[in-house]
């Protein structure tokens, strides 16, 4: 047969015919089940070959543009080693131990994370970490809004391995351990709980996790409830909260209400012409800008349902008001929240939560220190 001499007519009809013949091909190996899909054998190597290339090109196109913050923050890489042992050891295990021998037999198992920093450039490891591989049993992670979380859970995973020496310390393994007084406390929950936040006399694990201790009642009581239902964003939180009774949120929350605030633990002497930008924001707010005193609602005076700032980290306050301003935070006092926070620019951010930050805990009222006056 000369092709040459054929009518495309036919041509089409030679190639749909073709078509049709791989068409039913394909419904027969998908029908006849040949294809063997346990875990306990591995794919064909062209399977395998293709899969990881369409991994692998997906990954690359979707993170290019992903803008990197500094993630080399003592704070940050202690949150992320924090929301790592919560949310990923019991794939991943913790860095520099074997994984577990029944999870290693997934198809694909679980890849070491030891060098994950020197085989990924750190867009990729967020990008893998907030959306999760299809496929793989690598889930997203549980709130897609929370990028500051996923950024934590980066700057951890792209530390590595030079701080897997220290993971249990980072990671809050080695915090002391619950009194017999505090196991009384929510069950295993305070447990849990004390990992992160505080314990009588210890501080948080890092300035990035909130003080709890000194807070309301009332007000910690609601954002457990509200991690619970999903309308506290939270990665971390939300599957923690989810597992608690009504009781045991009424207990923890009593319990962290009545625990005496810490003191506070600068990592840096305050500069104070921020103090003085920041005092004035805290106490009398920015009119032209709509933006109200932060003091009038969170000096501990009001209503039980606001918390009181004075003496948080000025780190964590910076991240809850950005988190405000891009929509990362719903629930109660949303509207009212994201309407102030986008009216902050980023200095003003900084110089209102460095004010707060250098406060007494718990301190009702801001009192006038020497760089105030």
């Amino acid at each position: 047969m000369d092709l040459r001499n054929l009518h495309w007519t036919a041509v089409a009809k030679i190639v749909g015919l073709g078509a049709v013949l791989l068409v039913a091909a394909g419904v027969v190996f998908v029908w006849s089940g040949v294809y063997n899909v346990a875990a306990s054998k591995d794919h064909l190597r062209i399977t395998t070959w293709i899969l990881t290339l369409i991994r692998e090109r997906s990954i690359a196109n979707r993170s290019f543009t992903i803008e990197v913050p500094p993630l080399d923050d003592d704070g940050m890489i202690r949150l992320g080693a924090s929301h790592f042992e919560g949310a990923c050891v019991a794939c991943h295990n913790r860095p520099g131990e074997e994984i577990n021998p029944i999870v290693s037999g997934m198809l694909p198992p679980p890849p070491d994370l030891m060098d994950i920093g020197k085989r990924r450039p750190p867009e990729e490891i967020f990008w893998i970490v907030k959306h999760g591989l299809k496929y793989t049993g690598m889930p997203a992670w549980p709130n897609t809004r929370r990028d500051d979380e996923v950024w934590a859970v980066t700057a951890f995973l792209a530390s590595l391995p030079a701080t897997a020496g220290n993971y249990r310390e980072l990671a809050g393994l080695t915090r002391s351990q619950a009194s017999s007084d505090e196991r009384s406390v929510g069950g295993s929950a305070l447990t849990a709980c004390g990992r992160c936040h505080e314990r009588e006399g210890t501080g948080t694990n890092g300035d990035r996790i909130p003080r709890l201790a000194g807070l309301p009642e009332a007000y910690l009581l609601r954002s457990l409830q509200e991690y619970a239902k999903g309308t506290r964003p939270s990665g971390a939180m939300e599957p923690v909260a989810d597992l608690l009774s009504e009781d045991a949120m009424r207990e923890l929350a009593a319990y962290y209400s009545a625990l005496r605030p810490t003191a506070g633990n600068q990592s840096a002497p305050p500069d104070p012409e921020q103090l003085r930008r920041g005092e004035a924001i805290a106490n009398r707010g920015i009119a032209h800008q709509g933006v109200p005193a932060c003091l009038s609602c969170h000096s501990g005076r009001q209503s039980q349902q606001f918390p009181v700032l004075a003496g948080q980290h000025a780190e964590y306050i910076q991240e809850q008001i950005r988190l405000w301003r891009r929509g990362g935070r719903i629930g109660t006092y949303g509207r009212i929240m994201t309407a102030v926070a986008g009216a902050l620019d980023e200095a003003q951010i900084e110089d209102v939560a460095a004010y707060l930050g250098s406060l007494p805990p718990g301190s009702a009222t801001a009192p006038m220190t020497e760089v105030n006056r």
